[in-house]
């Protein structure tokens, strides 16, 4: 075997995914496996979802049966990116690491390595490059980098494993279309070198966003409308998230003209260049991508340079990114305990995605419809409502301390006695400074839920030993 083979090694993890409709309950420990690769500086690569809530990492080597307890040593869950560190030193020191190339061209052949559906013995696939573009990243559920899709088989057990062409490694498998037969995808090096820059630094941060919301201008009436000439083109803003990079910098009618000195075409694409920082292909094809590749080659704390026509007018703008807060509820959650509160047997939690997904993986059609307005459409209604977060009562623990509250789940919390909520932390604040005989809790939908303020605090200990709760909170 070559070094390519060596290089590739199988990833064993021993996991726990907490249960968000029983916070404090301790998940069970479940064991998966991946693939990852050496590369430069002693480390694995591989992906975030193989080693997310990993309580355990083993690492077997090429032809070796002996198992080398690794930790995470960064990771990025927005671009499915991880890298792991041996506990013990010097062991991939007598290993060449895999270096890196650029982007594969369409229709080339690429080659993927890895330890498919578990098994021991390192496994190859050649496929196709089929497309190029901005793809949906599955584990964080609300990312989108570019992607390379390919019918090389990827299967599980692939994920983390090097896609290879020319000896050089182009990509990262990370998933299978679910939709599409003998279809998979790689993350190519744009974005694995994106995550290994920013990782290098004292914390990982992640990839940018504008925080605008975009209205193609196909139509030439549009484009008319907004004052755009024949030969100009763009996008029309018609939101700018309160808390986002372009809050303060653009505004709602807006014509977002070029990012980075790259014109953007009505339908929001652009021509996207050769990364600098990646070998070059001496005969590239024009790649076409939604304008958000533009903002992924940038890093938190840089400007991007943007134009807009305003008024007629153009104005050049330089940007400054930063974390934007507000999208985190539409992220999966991984590395985390939940966020609950418990009083007077009411469970309390940050209406989020993973709270939703205690409905099931179709929760969109299964959830409660307030629930999907208040966290799908509401924000979009009053945007200031990015700036906090909204609590739901997600179950009640029975106790006759709440007998008769009839409206006691999934119901989203507006204000507990008289004062606004905006986050779990101002409920657990409105709950226990309140010296009222009673604890009033008025929500969504009119819905009211009356507690007896000392019976609910005197009955705490005892629907925590009832229901085997451990803590009342965890913030």
């Amino acid at each position: 075997m070559g070094d390519l083979d060596r290089a590739v090694a199988r990833i064993v993890t021993w996991s726990q995914r907490p249960n968000w409709y029983v916070p404090w309950e301790p998940p069970p420990v479940y064991e998966r496996s991946g693939s990852g690769f050496v590369i430069e500086g002693g480390l694995v690569m591989t992906n975030a979802h193989v080693v997310s809530d990993a309580r355990m990492v083993h690492v077997y080597l090429y032809g070796d049966p002996e198992p080398h307890r690794a930790v995470v040593h960064a990771i990025g869950h927005d671009c499915d990116l991880a890298l792991l560190a041996l506990v013990e030193p010097h062991v991939l020191d007598h290993l060449e690491p895999l270096t890196f190339g650029g982007l594969p061209r369409l229709r080339s052949v690429v080659e993927t390595y890895g330890y498919p559906a578990g098994g021991r013995q390192i496994s190859s696939t050649r496929g196709v490059v089929s497309r190029i573009e901005l793809q949906a990243y599955r584990h964080p559920s609300n990312e989108q980098h570019l992607s390379v899709q390919t019918d090389a088989a990827i299967n599980p057990g692939n994920s983390g494993g090097p896609v290879v062409q020319d000896g050089k490694v182009v990509g990262v498998a990370f998933q299978a279309s679910a939709d599409l037969q003998n279809v998979g995808y790689f993350i190519p090096t744009e974005v694995v070198h994106h995550f290994r820059r920013d990782a290098a630094g004292p914390k990982y941060q992640g990839f940018p966003s504008l925080g605008v919301r975009t209205e193609s201008l196909q139509n030439p009436a549009a484009r008319a409308a907004v004052g755009l000439s024949r030969e100009q083109t763009g996008v029309r803003i018609d939101r700018v998230y309160p808390g986002s990079s372009a809050e303060g910098w653009l505004q709602v009618g807006d014509v977002l003209v070029a990012v980075d000195g790259v014109a953007i075409a009505n339908d929001g694409s652009v021509a996207l260049p050769q990364h600098p920082a990646l070998p070059h292909d001496p005969e590239p094809d024009q790649l076409r991508a939604d304008v958000l590749g533009l903002v992924d080659r940038r890093f938190i704390g840089e400007t991007i340079e943007v134009r807009v026509s305003r008024g007629g007018m153009l104005h050049d703008l330089a940007i400054p990114l930063i974390v934007w807060p507000g999208v985190l509820r539409y992220a999966a959650q991984h590395d985390v305990k939940p966020r609950y509160y418990l009083h007077g047997g009411f469970v309390f939690v940050p209406l989020d995605l993973q709270m939703l997904r205690t409905f099931g993986n179709d929760w969109h059609n299964k959830a409660d419809r307030l629930l999907l307005y208040e966290y799908e459409l509401r924000p979009q209604i009053d945007p200031d409502r990015w700036r906090g977060e909204r609590v739901v009562l997600l179950r009640r623990l029975d106790h006759p301390v709440n007998i008769g509250a009839y409206w006691h789940q999934n119901l989203v919390v507006e204000t507990v006695n008289g004062v606004p909520i905006d986050s779990l932390e101002a409920l657990v604040s409105a709950i226990e400074s309140s010296e009222a005989p009673f604890h009033v809790i008025e929500c969504t939908g009119d819905r009211l839920v009356v507690l007896d303020r000392v019976r609910a605090a005197a009955a705490g200990p005892e629907i925590l030993a009832r229901y085997g709760v451990h803590q009342d909170r965890h913030l």
